[in-house]
């Protein structure tokens, strides 16, 4: 009988008795929580993600360094569970990338196939570089997450890094693969045009309905212990489709009529998300703690090694050096970081804040600082992030044109179909004012009541 794989079990042909696999206990584990939780793939061992005879991926010391970059930085302080890294979310990606390429080529392997063709790439090579993009999207990722993106160059995202970082991984990657593989897996990484026979796969790992955010919405909520980032994503997966790229030729993805309630459920997601969890008010001071930790320290992330030398635990042994020492540079930011002190929200605009919201925000805070010089005082005005961008006909034609199949064998624009994704709001953005006491008579600095008294007083003035 042939010998099964680590963790599975077989039922023996001659003797009917059962195998017990060396990982059974794990598995059930893992069959038993799935009915706690939507999101809990089947155990896997790490090396079953690998590639075929391409195991040295896993050696890299760039991709390593994920296991130690937090997928949620200071989350954790709201959230305890939220403790998961960058390293599983990119595996996590390759995964779910895998499943939906699979899906596709079930339904459409000719029309793929002869896409792939005009640019004589084998779609196995296709599928492979998808996977490796997948895998390695997230390699330039900073510290603490998007925490210190705010300290990179004017343009610059981790995108630009993580594509620097493969660049420089050329010989090895065409090695391993085939030449030109590299420069493949960059073009599905970055934000320029790019070979419009390749679209489709791009559109997989960072469209509107990606693999990326499909799986960082079902992790975070699953680690936060929080329901809002569900949605079904098998369903999402095997009701994609490809269509012909138009006017730019290649395929693009798009949707059955049959996914469309699963669309609006990862888009919702989306904004709960945000609102909950990754623009959180506690969350969003400790960003703001570390970049201002950041700026009194003189730290400049221009430098490629500057950007991805460190994760967070040598950041945080930085941090714990500074909150110790009253005279070392970023000091109070460490000491709030480490200690988890900070301050707290004294007015909040809504969910999808607007010109007249920022307005009332800034004059409630500069009224503040006057006002009540014992106090600190921190406006917040950057925790906005996209919701969707797809676009809305006679409306708003910026955006991203993704097109459902309708049950009659229609086209049509998925914000023609649905009402929920063409009513929702394309942006989340909320601006905070945070107050600390800083010379405090009582002990716990508790803030002045009057404080928020005036807060009410002042946004009666403005409206």
């Amino acid at each position: 009988m042939k010998k099964g794989l680590p963790g599975t079990t077989r039922q023996s042909v001659s003797t009917g008795r059962r195998r017990t696999g060396k990982y059974d206990h794990v598995k059930k584990f893992f069959c038993k929580g799935k009915k706690f939780f939507h999101y809990a793939g089947n155990f896997k061992l790490l090396s079953e993600y690998m590639f075929p005879k391409r195991g040295y991926q896993w050696s890299l010391k760039v991709f390593q360094r994920l296991r130690h970059v937090k997928q949620l930085a200071f989350t954790y302080y709201v959230y305890p569970g939220a403790l998961h890294s960058r390293f599983e979310h990119s595996l996590g990606v390759m995964e779910l990338a895998t499943q939906a390429v699979t899906y596709l080529l079930k339904k459409y392997k000719s029309e793929i196939q002869s896409n792939l063709k005009k640019i004589d790439l084998p779609v196995q090579r296709a599928v492979d570089c998808l996977r490796l993009a997948a895998l390695l999207h997230d390699v330039g990722h900073l510290r603490f997450s998007h925490g210190a993106e705010t300290m990179l160059p004017k343009g610059k995202k981790h995108d630009d890094y993580s594509i620097a970082v493969i660049d420089g991984l050329r010989d090895d990657i065409d090695s391993w693969y085939f030449k030109g593989a590299t420069d493949l897996v960059i073009q599905l990484i970055q934000k320029d045009p790019i070979i419009p026979e390749l679209n489709f796969l791009k559109d997989i790992l960072s469209g509107q309905i990606d693999v990326d955010r499909m799986d960082y919405l079902l992790r975070d909520s699953l680690h936060c212990g929080v329901r809002y980032g569900t949605f079904d994503h098998h369903r999402l997966l095997e009701t994609l489709l490809v269509i012909p790229g138009g006017e730019t030729g290649g395929l693009r993805l798009g949707l059955d009529s049959g996914g469309i309630q699963s669309l609006e459920a990862l888009i919702l997601a989306r904004y709960y998300m945000y609102t909950q969890v990754l623009y959180h008010r506690t969350r969003r001071i400790y960003d703001i703690y570390l970049l201002k930790f950041f700026e009194e320290r003189g730290y400049k992330l221009e430098n490629l090694l500057d950007a991805i030398n460190m994760d967070d635990m040598d950041l945080t042994m930085v941090m714990r050096s500074a909150a110790k020492d009253k005279c070392s540079a970023g000091h109070t930011w460490a000491y709030y970081i480490i200690n988890r002190e900070h301050h707290s929200v004294v007015y909040e605009t809504g969910a999808f804040a607007g010109v007249r919201n920022r307005m009332t925000a800034e004059k409630i805070y500069e009224t503040l600082l006057k006002e009540f010089q014992d106090h600190s005082f921190i406006i917040d005005k950057n925790a906005r992030g996209t919701i969707h961008k797809f676009v809305i006909p006679e409306e708003d034609e910026m955006g991203d044109f993704f097109y459902v199949r309708t049950k009659q064998g229609n086209w049509k624009l998925i914000t023609e179909v649905s009402k929920i994704i063409h009513d929702m709001p394309k942006v989340f953005h909320v601006i905070r004012v945070y107050a600390k006491r800083v010379y405090a008579k009582n002990e716990d600095g508790q803030i002045d009541g009057k404080i928020k008294e005036r807060v009410v007083e002042l946004e009666g003035e403005v409206f």
